[in-house]
Order: structure tokens, then C-alpha cells, then sequence
């Protein structure tokens, strides 16, 4: 639950042990060393506060603009309404009442056809829209700050297990020294069902695509830390780790131990009869989506709670360089790693899925949950993966590029529009102006582009392997 492995991760006595966490076979005597308020998920709820407190603010541009919009446009009217006045006095030589009448036209018309309307639709039209798109190819954003950052996004930070890989031990080799696999799959496949132990659930899995029924095992007993023992009629059965069984240094074993996967050994009378070297498996997208992210130019780190071995397995599959690689990490260490390669000028997005994850979630510029993983992570989180994929990075980074050309064309638009618009309507132009009785089409003028280029997001393209 801590560190994130997919294997069972053994305890002896003086190891701490985490309140909540499953021990799946033998008996544990704890000592209760924390009370409830100083425990671990508390101190990760604290951690995960801490964090999400530091981080900037987002400042919504199009409400500091549209606040000073319209005081400066009622400022606009008034000197119109003066200049027109003056211009009608002492130029023109009307009267008054005929200066006064001709200033208010031209100020009601610069009035009207002044439209905050288009600086205020700006980022929430575009905002509303990017959502849908988000929602659709896979991911949630939940806040306008996390698809603003995103397309500046300089280094991402991958957990290992059940993020960059399922999560899930599978079969990646099988050795029956005997060649008798046929005739011992049914015994294997009925000792092996009867543990819940994740390497015997993956390795009873791959056994019943090809073993139609399981043999049924007597004085079934598991061994904390070892592996079990059985009986098969008058056979007798062991099945564990290598060094319990005292066939480590066998060639069969010794071949799939250079692998850099766990291994389940399976003896009858002392006698080796099968070998299984089981791997959590990548994401059928991970390789895909780390290469992209590499071409362009984005930096790629491994931080995980798993053991040297297969972190630096996965880290080896996928070319990444062992200085961008961190393993046996408790939750305090990502936040630190975290902190260490944050700076002004380098987002950082951190993709994770379990408890242990949650601080680095919250610490980093950008936290992406992964699908599946806990709840206190997800809350951590600032963008959500609905998909068992990670091709939705992609589709973040893409998404948020396309947001911000979007936003920045409708503010240029706005000011665009308004600048000539009023100058028009205010009589700047000597041969041309708008008259009061046309100045409300301006509405209709200055948002129809502005919502015109928030739809055409539905139909953009992005970047996004599916499995």
C-alpha cells in the first residue's frame, strides 16, 4: 500500500508495519508504536495539504480585464460626448441644443457597440468546450490552472507499478525441467488456486487457458515468507521462492533469474518439476507514449516504491537514464525528488495511482491520477486518466496548447474589435462612422467569432495511443 509494489513484500520481526495494509498468509504480532492521529495516512493527508497550498494560484485574466472594461468605456462615452461638443461649438458653430444632440449620438453609439461580452466569453467558452474534448478522449481536468499549464509541461515523473505497468504479475517464462508440463499442469493449477498470494493467482490464470480442471491437493499449508506445501496423493509438493526449496543454483532457475523477474519454483519430492518467472507487464501504451514524449524533448523520470531490480528492468525497457531513475521511495521521498527538479521555468507532471503517490500528486505543478488507483490519490490529483491508459498525457499537453491558441486568439480578437469599433462609432474616421441605430449589430459582431472558434475545438485532433 506504501511502496507500491505488485509482489508481497516480506517482514521479519523489527520491520514496521502499515495500519490498513493486507497480510495475505501467517500471523503478525505488532506493536503499536503511532496513535490515530499520528499515523500514516494521516501524515500523507498532511503532506498532500501542505502541497497543494503552495502552489500558485491561477489568475483569471478575462475577469481583471472585463472589470476594468467597463469603467473605462463609460470614461470613452463622456470624452466623446465632450470632444463632439466642443468640435460642434467651435468648429462647426451649431447651437447648443444641436451640438449637444449630434456629441450624444456619437457617444450613445460608442457606447452600445463596446462589447465586453467577447473578453468575458474569452477563456469559458473555450474552458466548457476543452472539458467535453478532455472528457471524451479520456481524461479530467479539474481546474482551468491544470489546461492552462499543461502545453508548458518540461518533465514528467512516472510511478512504476500500475501506472507505467498494470499492476499485474503475468507469466514471462515457464521451465519444466521433467517435460512432463502437460501431465503437471491440472496438479499446479489446483495447488496454485488454492492461495490467494499475487504470484500464484497470475501463474493459476495462465494455467486455466490451457488446463481444463484442477487436481484436487490434500494438507494444503501456506508458509509465510517460503511459499506452500501440499500433498498430491502420495506425492509430496513444494512450491515457493528458490531458496526455501534449496534450488537456487540450478541452470533452470539460475537462466530465468537473469531476467530480472521474480521466480516460483515447484518441487515433488525435492525434485524440480517447474520454474515460472513472473513480471508486471507494461501498459500496452507506455512504450509508445514515452517515446513521444521524448521526441519532444520532455524529460522522463522513474520514481517508485519497488525494489533496485525492477525498477531499473522497466527503466532498461524503456531507455531511460539511471539518473532519472529513483527506487524503494516512501511518499516523503517523491515529494522530495519533486521539489528538487521544480523550478520557475520547469513544470513538472507527476502520474501515479496509489496511496503512496498522493504527496507527489499534490507537489507537483501538474498530479495525474491514474485509473484505478485510490481514492485519496485521485482527491490529490489535479487531472484524472477515466481510461487504463496513459496516451491521455498526450492528450493533456495537446489539449492545452490548442486551449491556449484559442484563448489567446479570442482576447486579440476582443481588443481587436473593440479598439476599432469604438473608434468607428466615435466618429474618428471623418468620412465614416457608425450610427446609433446599427450599433447593437456590434454584439452580434464580436461574439459570434469568439464562440465560432470554441466549437471548432470539438473537432480538433490529438495525440492518443489507444491500447
Amino acid at each position: 500500500m506504501i511502496t507500491g509494489e505488485a509482489t508481497l513484500v516480506a517482514k521479519q520481526p523489527g520491520s514496521p508495519v502499515v495500519a490498513g495494509s493486507i497480510n495475505h498468509s501467517g500471523t503478525l504480532t505488532i506493536r503499536l508504536t503511532r496513535l490515530m492521529g499520528d499515523n500514516t495516512i494521516k501524515s500523507i493527508g498532511l503532506m498532500v495539504d501542505e502541497a497543494k497550498s503552495s502552489k500558485a494560484k491561477f489568475q483569471d485574466m478575462a475577469d481583471r480585464v472585463a472589470a476594468y472594461f467597463v469603467p473605462i468605456i463609460l470614461v470613452l462615452t463622456v470624452t466623446v460626448f465632450v470632444v463632439w461638443v466642443g468640435v460642434g461649438k467651435g468648429i462647426r458653430d451649431y447651437s447648443t441644443t444641436t451640438a449637444c444632440i449630434n456629441a450624444m449620438t456619437y457617444a450613445i453609439s460608442a457606447l452600445i457597440v463596446s462589447c465586453p461580452c467577447a473578453i468575458g466569453l474569452a477563456v469559458p467558452m473555450v474552458l466548457v468546450i476543452a472539458g467535453g474534448v478532455a472528457a471524451k478522449n479520456g481524461v479530467i481536468f479539474k481546474s482551468a490552472e491544470t489546461i492552462e499549464k499543461a502545453r508548458n509541461i518540461s518533465h514528467v515523473v512516472f510511478d512504476k507499478t500500475g501506472t507505467l505497468t498494470q499492476g499485474l504479475l503475468a507469466v514471462e517464462r515457464e521451465i519444466y525441467p521433467t517435460g512432463e508440463g502437460t501431465t503437471l499442469g491440472p496438479m499446479i493449477l489446483g495447488l496454485t488456486s488454492s492461495s490467494k498470494h499475487p504470484v500464484s493467482t497470475a501463474i493459476a490464470a495462465h494455467l486455466k487457458s490451457t488446463v481444463t480442471k484442477a487436481d484436487e491437493l490434500k494438507n494444503v499449508t501456506s508458509i509465510a515468507g517460503c511459499g506452500i506445501e501440499a500433498t498430491w496423493g502420495v506425492e509430496n509438493i513444494r512450491a515457493g521462492n528458490p531458496h526455501w526449496l534449496g534450488v537456487e543454483n540450478l541452470p533452470e532457475v539460475k537462466n530465468i533469474l537473469s531476467l530480472g523477474v521474480s521466480i516460483f519454483c515447484i518441487t515433488v519430492n525435492k525434485g524440480l518439476v517447474a520454474v515460472y518467472g513472473l513480471k508486471d507487464s507494461l501498459r500496452p501504451d507506455t512504450t509508445a507514449v514515452i517515446n513521444e514524449l521524448r521526441r519532444r524533448n520532455i524529460e522522463i523520470s522513474i520514481v517508485s516504491g519497488d525494489n533496485e531490480e525492477s525498477v531499473k528492468s522497466v527503466s532498461r525497457t524503456l531507455d531511460l537514464p539511471e539518473s532519472h531513475v529513483r527506487f524503494r521511495c516512501s511518499p516523503a521521498d517523491k515529494q522530495t525528488y519533486i521539489k528538487e527538479i521544480s523550478t520557475a521555468k520547469n513544470i513538472v507532471m507527476f502520474c501515479g495511482d496509489g496511496t503512496n503517490d498522493a504527496v507527489a500528486l499534490a507537489q507537483a505543478s501538474i498530479g495525474m491520477h491514474v485509473n484505478g488507483g485510490t481514492d485519496i490519490a485521485q482527491s490529490a490529483a489535479d487531472a484524472v486518466l477515466i481510461r487504463p491508459a496513459l496516451g491521455g498525457v498526450l492528450v493533456l499537453i495537446d489539449l492545452s496548447k490548442t486551449f491556449y491558441r484559442r484563448v489567446v486568439f479570442n482576447f486579440t480578437w476582443s481588443f481587436v474589435y473593440n479598439t476599432f469599433a469604438i473608434l468607428l462609432a466615435a466618429g474618428a474616421f471623418p468620412n465614416a462612422r457608425i450610427p446609433p441605430q446599427y450599433a447593437g449589430l456590434g454584439e452580434i459582431v464580436s461574439v459570434l467569432p469568439v464562440i465560432a472558434i470554441g466549437v471548432q475545438l470539438r473537432w480538433a485532433k490529438f495525440t492518443n495511443f489507444r491500447a
